[in-house]
């Protein structure tokens, strides 16, 4: 068996022999849970069909339907395929004559021929607290429906890395894995110098097979608020609060007191009005001389 790398592919190459003495050379490549078996088959002649099986393991060989009796050299496989857990198995028909058909020897298709592309992070920050949002690429797969985006984390349940470290200062990191049961996974950091700027990456795993890693995630970077910006805005904040609260403390407190002497000093203010009717003057009224008598006392 020779094991290579092509492109982000794993590929399992394998040279297979059927009953009759058939030489193909069969090869599975795989990435975000997808299956494409390839193969050929140098001695066969042009007009050769071709049908491929799947087994899981427990199950009987089945016929995947859209390559039984095909022509063409290569077959998906991945909507074959729903449980990751167990061992899966794939084997090539090479059809001789209509009525004889000479089956490849079985390849397996498991956990340790997975590989994965890398996830998509995003950074939130509330004050020291920094989120990071995990996405996970799409797979294909028939327990998804086709046309949309079907993440992995909706096949299997990975285990997830996320590191967060400090750009100017690589010595000064956090990590946390978790084992991810969502579609997102979230995961939290706190504790983060102010003024510095904090870089997030991401990969995950098989959760049976750590081997099975995907690559690191492209860094996501957030600066947090300096201390020299941030205590400004507090002394701000406190003074446009007490340039509000003095003025209504005051009327506050002026208020009670102004009452207080107001309904003190109304008596006396009522008393100073009220005036003796015998200190009130009293208006002239027009005398004749004629009704004065004078009267002359003997002393």
């Amino acid at each position: 068996m020779e094991l290579s790398t092509v492109g982000l592919f794993v590929v399992v190459a394998l040279l297979i022999t059927g009953s009759n003495g058939t030489v193909c050379y069969a090869a599975v490549e795989s990435l975000d849970l997808r299956c494409l078996l390839q193969w050929d088959c140098p001695h066969a002649s042009p007009n050769t069909t071709y049908t491929v099986q799947t087994k899981t393991q427990g199950d009987p060989w089945q016929e995947v339907p859209w390559c039984v009796w095909i022509s063409s050299r290569s077959c998906d496989v991945s909507p074959a395929f729903s449980n990751f857990e167990l061992y899966n198995m794939i084997r090539l028909g090479v059809h001789l004559r209509p009525s004889s058909t000479a089956w490849m020897r079985p390849l397996k298709f498991d956990y340790s021929d997975f590989t994965f592309s890398p996830p998509s992070v995003s950074v939130s920050l509330k004050e020291d607290h920094l989120t990071v949002e995990v996405q996970f690429p799409c797979a294909t797969n028939r327990r998804c429906s086709l046309g949309r985006c079907c993440p992995i984390s909706e096949l299997i349940h990975p285990w997830t890395t996320v590191t967060v470290y400090n750009k100017q200062n690589h010595s000064e990191y956090q990590r946390r894995t978790v084992w991810t049961q969502e579609v997102v996974s979230h995961v939290e950091f706190s504790g983060l110098a102010a003024g510095q700027n904090y870089c997030a990456v991401a990969n995950f795993s098989f959760p049976t097979f750590s081997m099975a890693a995907s690559p690191k995630s492209s860094p996501q970077c957030v600066q947090t608020v300096s201390q020299s910006v941030l205590l400004p805005a507090v002394c701000l904040g406190i003074g446009l609060t007490s340039l509000l609260l003095v003025p209504l403390l005051a009327v506050f407190l002026k208020r009670p007191k102004h009452t207080a002497l107001t309904s003190e000093n109304q008596p006396e203010i009522l008393a100073s009005v009220q005036v003796p009717d015998s200190l009130v003057p009293l208006s002239p009224v027009p005398v004749d001389p004629c009704d004065i008598q004078l009267e002359f006392r003997d002393t």
